[in-house]
């Protein structure tokens, strides 16, 4: 197993247990679970809380998992705003207009692949973020992941660990796809539309939705990703994680971490 790709996961369940498990929230947690009557002691409900916590927010543990691949590996290299929450800006007609797309793609008689209509978006958003000198408005955006190729080409990443989103989830994903490129084609001053290319990565390659917002050639799935961009291989990455339950090292990161709850 290499060693680099251990390393990576192991650093990323460590930021999300320590994240998760701060020492506010297990203050707070027992002080809550203290003052109930239970036959459960506190300790082992505010473990079984956090553990609770934990598994919902496996879908955020893929999204820094990959963040710190790409943080890691060497075909690519990490922009500074690769998985972070930023401020970007974009201009008040984007806005709308991304949103005019959405709905217009919801109406039964519009194009069953998205292509063209995908196309002439993105050509109207780069025109009105870069060409024009419209006002902007500020925009809060978390940037999932964000790399660029040896070649120049810089790639943005949406990343969701399974393709099984409710509706309203779903057409949430892509409008911030759509809404955050636009404010990254401002943050890094892009001049050609084709430098920046998004992209909604599936982590399970199962392909369960069809997508009618953006055309195939912006959605990977599972070890296509990595075949094309990353030195990194997908399935010793799989192979890790489906074995991560039993890896000692992780079994003693939740043993002290109950250890940090009974001490208090």
């Amino acid at each position: 197993m290499d060693e680099r790709v251990k390393e990576v996961v192991r650093e990323a369940i460590i930021k999300l247990i320590n994240e998760t498990a701060s020492e506010l929230a297990i203050g707070k947690s027992l002080n809550t679970h203290s003052a109930k009557i239970h036959f459960v002691p506190a300790s082992y409900r505010v473990l079984g809380g956090l553990l609770q916590a934990l598994n919902i927010k496996f879908g955020n543990f893929i999204e820094t998992l990959i963040a710190l691949v790409v943080q890691e590996d060497n075909q690519v290299t990490a922009l500074p705003s690769s998985g972070r929450n930023v401020d970007l800006s974009m201009t008040a007609q984007t806005d709308a207009l991304i949103d005019a797309y959405i709905t217009s793609r919801q109406i039964a008689d519009s194009e069953d692949q998205p292509d063209s209509s995908f196309a002439e978006l993105i050509q109207e958003v780069f025109h009105n973020e870069r060409r024009t000198s419209q006002p902007k408005q500020i925009v809060r955006k978390d940037v999932d992941a964000l790399f660029q190729t040896s070649e120049g080409r810089i790639i943005y990443l949406e990343i969701k660990f399974n393709d099984d989103h409710d509706t309203g989830k779903f057409v949430d994903i892509n409008r911030k796809l759509l809404k955050t490129y636009a404010g990254l084609l401002n943050a890094l001053a892009i001049d050609d539309e084709n430098k920046l290319f998004p992209v909604l990565y599936y982590f399970n390659p199962t392909k369960c939705w069809g997508n009618i917002y953006l055309p195939s050639k912006h959605i990977y799935r599972g070890k296509q990703l990595f075949d094309e961009f990353f030195e990194m291989d997908f399935e010793q990455l799989q192979v890790y994680l489906y074995s991560i339950s039993t890896d000692q090292e992780i079994i003693a990161i939740f043993d002290a971490l109950y250890k940090r709850i009974r001490n208090r």
